[in-house]
């Protein structure tokens, strides 16, 4: 174990250094990219004063925990997800399949740790310190801690959207239209409050693809905001459970997949 853990913390050192190379364009470009988002949803909340009783600020939380929470999730599992079929489609994977460890483990390790999120991490951390700051959020150790889990859930939800969206790669070895349709098109949704939408929207994604527990409904716990109506009022607190009960959904899904694979041959 000890051994593990001084040949991870040499990648992350060597990663850390690769990405750095450029620095300034790198950091420049993240902080552009994103903080134009963010300013964008900003103008337009505060341009209806409120958008079905969450104002700007609150909507800030929403878009923050969102980054937050993807930025924890796929610093450890977007490498692993985007390179599955690469390395499928050039044999590289079937060496996982020989080692002493779980291929799943094996390929998680191996693609190692993406330094690149860190940026996320900051801006989102930026976003949420002043979003808070001007609700009057209280930074007392209880309000921290709830803070800290419920960026854990969502980033549970992430990493296994990111893992889930893989499991494709074992039966289509090309293109993966399903992380495309996971991570960008059906999460555009919890760029705003999940109330706004059509009942279908909001079950959709509070029970089928449970991306409302990435930010609204622990944005909900955190600030006291109401849910949709005829749901649970436990549900903001059961984020972390859900976020872990779907993680290991994710992992059996990628095992059934395993389970299916056959070698390109290559």
């Amino acid at each position: 174990m000890k051994d593990f853990f001084k040949l991870f913390s040499s990648f992350f050192r060597v990663a850390m250094r690769q990405e750095m190379a450029y620095r300034g364009t790198y950091i420049a470009g993240q902080w552009i990219c994103y903080g134009s988002t963010f300013l964008s949803l900003y103008i337009l909340v505060s341009g209806f004063e409120e958008l079905d009783g969450w104002n700007g600020a609150e909507v800030m939380v929403l878009y923050g925990l969102s980054l937050m929470s993807y930025a924890v999730g796929a610093s450890f599992f977007f490498n692993f997800s985007s390179g599955l079929s690469r390395r499928i489609r050039s044999g590289e994977f079937d060496a996982s399949l020989t080692k002493p460890i779980h291929p799943f483990l094996h390929e998680v390790f191996s693609a190692g740790y993406n330094v690149g999120y860190v940026s996320h991490f900051t801006i989102s951390l930026v976003i949420i310190v002043i979003a808070l700051s001007r609700l009057c959020y209280t930074p007392s150790p209880a309000n921290i801690l709830l803070l800290v889990l419920m960026v854990l859930a969502g980033s549970m939800v992430q990493a296994a959207s990111l893992i889930a969206s893989s499991t494709m790669s074992f039966f289509t070895v090309g293109n993966n239209p399903v992380m495309d349709f996971l991570l960008w098109d059906m999460k555009q949704f919890t760029n705003y409050p999940i109330t706004i939408f059509p009942k279908g929207i909001q079950f959709i994604l509070t029970f089928l693809l449970p991306f409302a527990f990435i930010n609204f409904y622990p944005a909900s716990a955190l600030l006291g905001k109401t849910i949709p109506k005829g749901y649970p009022a436990v549900l903001p607190w059961l984020s972390p459970f859900v976020g872990l009960l779907v993680l290991v959904l994710s992992i059996l899904l990628w095992n059934w997949g395993l389970s299916h694979y056959k070698s390109t041959g290559s």
